[in-house]
């Protein structure tokens, strides 16, 4: 038959001397206490390279959607800059300002020297 009594008494006493610090003394455990040291420097040391790549993928992300919003912006630009560049456009607009400008009727001179 299983002690409740005793396991209680030893959860309780081991609560205590984590309480109060005494759990590595207890388990004799001082002779590795550099290598307990090392491990909880290399697991903080990995805890925190994880978070600095969750962060770095997190801009990587960011960053993508920016770019991808400004392609659609550099697209639609574009677009109206050829429609800008074609001479119906232009006489368009300038008859829409009731501009005198138009078309030449006969071709520019050549000035020689």
């Amino acid at each position: 038959m299983i002690d409740w009594s005793a396991i209680g008494k030893g959860f309780m006493e081991s609560m205590k001397a984590v309480w109060k610090g005494e759990l590595v003394l207890r388990l004799r455990a001082d002779k590795l206490f550099i290598h307990i040291l090392y491990l909880f420097l290399v697991i903080g040391l990995s805890i925190y390279v994880s978070l600095m790549v969750d962060k770095t993928l997190t801009q990587v992300e960011k960053n993508k959607k920016t770019i991808e919003r400004l392609e659609v912006e550099h697209a639609q630009k574009t677009g109206e800059l050829v429609k800008l560049k074609s001479i119906s456009t232009t006489l368009k607009g300038l008859k829409d300002l009731d501009s005198q400008v138009g078309m030449p009727e006969k071709p520019a001179y050549t000035i020689k020297k």
